[in-house]
């Protein structure tokens, strides 16, 4: 968590970049397509940092909450919800165990966040404990077996210092063996980093690669985890083997 608040007032930074700009695009289009989000509906961010996602969702007319352990980072994403008058909630809080009664949310949200916790079954847990039935839980991850994942293990491996430095990284087949098979897989990032000129040049790499994807190529990927109606059962008999 120390790593999270030393690098605070910097985190944003990334995506201020051509390159930082473009690659968040990409995986919030992701993040849309599985999530489906709706004018209305009320949202938890999980790990939400700085507020990117928890800014994002309010902008598109969602009620949110966003939660988070470091102070900072949530000092931070106040103070950039407060400059756009956007009235999203925001909750320090372990997101091991949520202060939130079931079936609160119809959207939870954990983007880049299941890589940096204790226990990713218990945050997948208590995210389907709030989530209401016909609710929808989106989850973003680096591929680990990318170029792109492949980068930060490195970055975690030379400097100590880095956010990276205890990840522990997800492919789709892990997400589907440690936690629970999700009902959508979506790929994307398919280019590299090395490879980055402009951003047209990028999507059009994006778009060819995109036709044949492949798992080990992509450097993120989004899954959702849908919430039935008619398979409450189902998630409570998967739910207590975590």
């Amino acid at each position: 968590m120390a790593q999270f608040d030393d690098s605070a007032a910097t985190y944003d930074s990334w995506c201020l970049t051509e390159i930082g700009s473009f690659v968040d695009h990409l995986e919030k289009e992701i993040v849309f397509q599985l999530a489906m989000p709706q004018m209305g509906e009320k949202a938890l961010d999980l790990g939400c940092g700085t507020g990117i996602y928890s800014i994002w969702l309010a902008r598109n007319g969602l009620n949110v909450t966003g939660v988070d352990l470091s102070a900072n980072m949530l000092d931070r994403a106040k103070e950039k919800a407060a400059s756009l008058s956007l009235p999203i909630a925001f909750v320090r809080s372990d997101i091991q165990q949520l202060p939130f009664e079931d079936e609160t949310f119809d959207l939870v949200v954990a983007n880049i966040v299941l890589e940096f916790v204790g226990n990713p079954n218990k945050v997948l847990q208590e995210g389907l404990r709030v989530l209401k039935k016909g609710g929808r839980f989106v989850c973003g991850f680096i591929g680990k077996d990318s170029p792109w994942g492949k980068k930060y293990q490195t970055q975690g491996q030379e400097k100590p210092g880095s956010v990276f430095a205890n990840a522990a990284f997800f492919s789709p087949t892990t997400v589907s063996e440690t936690l629970l098979p999700p009902d959508i897989i979506q790929l994307g990032l398919f280019f590299t980093a090395d490879e980055f000129i402009t951003k047209d040049q990028a999507m059009a790499l994006e778009i060819e690669r995109a036709k044949r994807p492949k798992e080990n190529e992509a450097g993120y990927f989004g899954v959702c985890w849908n919430k039935n109606e008619g398979n409450g059962s189902e998630v409570g008999e998967n739910l207590s083997r975590l």
